[in-house]
């Protein structure tokens, strides 16, 4: 298979630079520029003809989005896969972006290892799958992530189960929802997105002292090879499991 042409638009060099420095060293990925804003990125799309283009959303002169608007309304032959990214997480901007033709919406910060599998998996969609052009309203938005949610859930408990955790104690089911809420983000050697067990509390309604007791119980209960090995962190854990789905799937 040839290589998949990719450009960066982002105007943070530093970011820009990182992100085209850790992409180069897969060997499936062609490089071809970077365009720090709206207004670059359209002239590079145009005369580079990539096959994905990663673009950041907040930009000056012009937006992410307007790179979209005129995508959408200049459009000749085949359309390059859009991987937008931004710190922005609301919904209505999920769902503008993706109604504008963008193939998948990532928040920063993000695990570059995720986004390349996401680039290779959104590439081979497009040569396969015939796409039906439709509105992508905010609740087809939410639609999307239930259905990708849902599959790293089964994908969770498989290597959870392996792991030895388990299933009917309290624990075990914020274990797999911090999983599937913190897997698009950066998490290596136990750091965990901020806020997350605040997120879990709130969603269970309990407090994130009870949260955090939960996990560690259904951690304790996990049969230790060494009785004098001590277990690792509630976030170690947790963070061996993303890794572990991202490393096989």
């Amino acid at each position: 298979m040839s290589k998949i042409r990719v450009l960066i638009v982002d105007d943070n060099l530093l970011t820009a630079k990182a992100l085209y420095e850790k992409l180069g060293e897969c060997q499936d990925f062609e490089l071809l520029n970077i365009a720090k804003d709206g207004l670059e990125a359209i002239e590079l799309i145009n005369r580079e003809k990539p096959d994905v283009v990663l673009l950041d959303i907040i930009m000056p002169k012009l937006d992410g989005i307007g790179v979209l608007e005129y995508a959408r309304e200049n459009k000749e032959g085949n359309l390059p896969v859009y991987i937008v990214y931004s710190a922005v997480s609301h919904e209505n901007y999920v769902a503008r972006a993706m109604n504008l033709g963008a193939n998948y919406y990532i928040i920063k910060p993000f695990d570059e290892n995720v986004l390349a599998l996401r680039i290779k998996q959104l590439y081979m969609d497009s040569n396969i799958k015939q796409y039906i052009k439709k509105d992508y309203s905010a609740e087809a938005a939410q639609k999307q992530k239930n259905r990708y949610d849902d599959e790293l859930k089964v994908l969770a408990t498989k290597y959870m189960r392996e792991y030895g955790l388990k299933a009917h104690m309290t624990g075990y089911c914020y274990i797999r929802d911090i999983v599937t809420q913190a897997f698009d983000s950066y998490c290596h050697n136990g750091n965990l997105p901020k806020g997350i067990y605040r997120e879990i509390a709130e969603k269970n309604n309990v407090t994130i002292q009870k949260v955090e007791r939960a996990i560690r119980n259904c951690i304790e209960n996990v049969p230790a090879e060494d009785d004098n090995q001590k277990k690792p962190t509630n976030s170690q854990v947790i963070c061996q499991l993303i890794e572990k789905i991202r490393a096989n799937n």
